[in-house]
């Protein structure tokens, strides 16, 4: 229903104000609520003053209770960061960040539709994750998280939203056959002559993420002040080639579970290797940040 969705984004850090508290009785208040409605009645009934008094002293309290569970979420800070990257079928991690002035130990629940995490404010500053399952490949939309408290009595439930409006990267599930290996090269030919890793490298280029500690030019950075990284002429037959054309026997969801797999194998193989997609070509490359692209571009797949 439209008015249960989550309003206009909240700029972070959030404080938790007074009118994005909301409280409600739980069952069990409920319960008690309908107990001292009984007992007042009674003692109306049978004018029993004493009955009366702790009748009245029971609702204050109760009373109290629900202002204690008001003020248990008012003046939080709420920050939240970016999810890291999973496969389908793992549980995605959002970090949530929560700044107390009172670190007294309540309990709170951090709530996103099924995912649900405790944790206690014993701390000024208290990071927890929320797991969020992830069963879909492409963007997942975190739309708000929910804190919410039944402190101090449990009559009550408090609970505050904070809108989010974002997004985390889900990669598909990898699955099939392992990388088969004798792989077409990247540029297609059968090979050439090329220096190997033992020889001396080709040219120097900047520091990626992701590249090896051995391969970093010490002596040349020293002199340009920046991290400078020794690249090597290979082999085109040492490039593979990833083509979504090469399985054709498989079905649209399967292709690309199968070229995860193959992506994640060669990644760990330490081989540069390009991946082709229909309407899109990523040049051979290795390392973290070409893994993430690849990876990115099969999560981003239209659903077929």
């Amino acid at each position: 229903m439209p008015w249960l969705r989550a309003g206009a984004r909240d700029a972070q850090p959030f404080t938790v104000g007074n009118r994005r508290i909301y409280v409600l009785p739980t069952r069990f208040g409920l319960f008690v609520g309908l107990a001292l409605a009984v007992l007042n009645l009674g003692s109306l009934n049978y004018n029993n003053n004493a009955a009366l008094l702790l009748g009245f002293v029971v609702i204050s309290l109760c009373n109290n209770a629900l202002i204690a569970g008001h003020l248990s979420l008012l003046g939080l800070r709420l920050r939240t960061q970016s999810a890291a990257p999973v496969f389908a079928g793992q549980t995605l991690q959002l970090p949530v960040l929560i700044e107390s002035a009172k670190p007294d130990g309540r309990q709170l629940l951090l709530e996103h539709g099924e995912a649900r995490c405790a944790l206690a404010l014993d701390a000024a500053e208290r990071r927890s994750l929320l797991p969020i399952a992830a069963e879909r490949r492409g963007w997942q939309d975190i739309d708000r998280v929910t804190v919410s408290t039944h402190h101090p009595l449990g009559l009550a439930r408090a609970w505050c939203h904070l809108n989010l409006h974002e997004r985390a990267l889900v990669y598909p599930a990898p699955r099939g056959k392992p990388l088969p290996m004798q792989t077409p090269a990247a540029d297609g030919g059968i090979g050439r002559s090329a220096r190997d890793r033992s020889d001396q490298p080709h040219h120097l280029r900047e520091y990626r993420s992701g590249d090896a500690r051995k391969q970093i030019a010490w002596k040349a950075s020293a002199r340009t002040g920046q991290l400078q990284v020794r690249e090597y002429e290979r082999a085109s037959a040492d490039e593979l080639l990833l083509d979504w054309r090469d399985l054709p026997h498989l079905d649209y969801e399967a292709r690309i579970a199968q070229l995860t797999l193959w992506v994640l194998e060669a990644e760990r193989r330490q081989r540069r290797y390009a991946l082709q997609l229909p309407g899109v070509r990523i040049a051979a490359d290795s390392g973290a940040e070409h893994r993430h692209q690849c990876l990115q571009a099969l999560a981003l797949m239209p659903h077929g």
